[in-house]
């Protein structure tokens, strides 16, 4: 890893969790074939699916209920999770959830360039030699980045942006600053913190959609600090191509590991508290926006469901991306 790798390891366990040290060989190839949709002129909408113009698919998440946080009995749980332990919460309308994670290929079709670290131009290049990213997740974008990557991809599919954006102020290729407001548009955006957990479940209450043991094998996490097992695993020191592990029961792809997820909310640390039972949309001002799912860099306990991290919108890492969301179609 390159120097920047330390202060990283730094930074994540001030605000989305730790990381376990050492080192592991390099695991076997766990990157299985993921469906291809090539663009076409126009998005398509099927029943349980949605392709956007450039590609990029959207899974329906039907409405519903859930336990939000995390139950008290929840190893390495945080009050952050719920104080009480869980809380219900009423999704009132279906919605689309991207079926992975943006990836390199999708950023570049729609921005027209590509930060991410683990790129062939990317400063980690030496990290992926001989492995084709475009499929790994985009990574090093910034919540305002990932919000204007929302309304691009709305204009190209005709629909309307779900944000305004004014006062932008950039450097370095990313928005660093700038007043955001949100619209009822019909396109893409980022979803919000109830939204993220409740799709991330899929219908679920264990630490992980896919049971309570995760050390590696299961998602793309630091495997050396195994959770609800004894067993280390596999820990590949960078994301891989998005859908390379299984699916939650909704078709949702890497909800646990691989990277971040920006999600649309304020962070607040006591949230919960006063959080409406149906459609939270998290508070009304902030300075640092929720993230969720954890990454490549972590260690598991930080990939759970109910985990809740957060960074200020304008920062932008090698182990930040996001997914997109669209509101059911009528």
């Amino acid at each position: 890893m390159k120097p920047l790798t330390v202060l990283a390891f730094l930074f994540v366990g001030l605000c989305l969790g730790g990381c376990g040290g050492g080192d592991m060989p390099e695991p076997p190839n766990m990157e299985t074939p993921v469906t291809e949709f090539a663009p076409s002129a126009q998005s398509t909408t099927e029943e349980d699916r949605v392709i956007s113009i450039i590609g990029l698919e959207l899974r329906l998440i039907p409405a519903g209920e859930f336990q939000m946080g995390s139950p008290l009995s929840e190893k390495d749980r945080t009050n952050r999770e719920g104080e009480t332990g869980t809380h219900r919460v009423q999704i009132s309308q279906s919605f689309y959830m991207g079926t992975y994670e943006v990836t390199q290929a999708e950023w570049q079709s729609v921005m027209g360039s590509n930060p991410s670290w683990f790129a062939s131009t990317g400063v980690g290049s030496s990290d992926v030699t001989g492995l084709d990213t475009q499929r790994f997740p985009v990574e090093k974008v910034s919540w305002y980045d990932a919000v204007e990557f929302c309304n691009r991809l709305s204009v190209k599919d005709n629909l309307s942006p779900c944000y305004r954006l004014s006062l932008i102020e950039r450097a370095d290729g990313s928005i660093k600053s700038a007043n955001v407001e949100f619209l009822s548009g019909t396109g893409y955006r980022l979803p919000t913190e109830a939204e993220w957990e409740y799709a991330c479940r899929g219908g679920t209450t264990t630490p992980f959609h896919f049971g309570s043991i995760l050390n590696g094998a299961q998602a793309n996490v630091n495997g050396n600090d195994p959770y609800g097992t004894s067993t280390k695993g596999t820990y590949l020191k960078r994301p891989t191509r998005v859908g390379s592990y299984s699916a939650n029961a909704w078709g949702l792809y890497d909800m646990h590991g691989n990277v971040w997820e920006w999600c649309s909310d304020w962070y607040g640390s006591d949230y919960y508290k006063t959080s409406p039972a149906t459609d939270p949309r998290g508070p009304t001002a902030g300075s640092l926006r929720v993230a969720r799912g954890g990454s490549w860099l972590n260690t598991a306990q930080y990939a759970r469901s109910a985990y809740r991290g957060w960074l200020s919108p304008a920062y932008r890492i090698f182990f930040m991306g996001f997914r997109v969301l669209r509101s059911s179609i009528q």
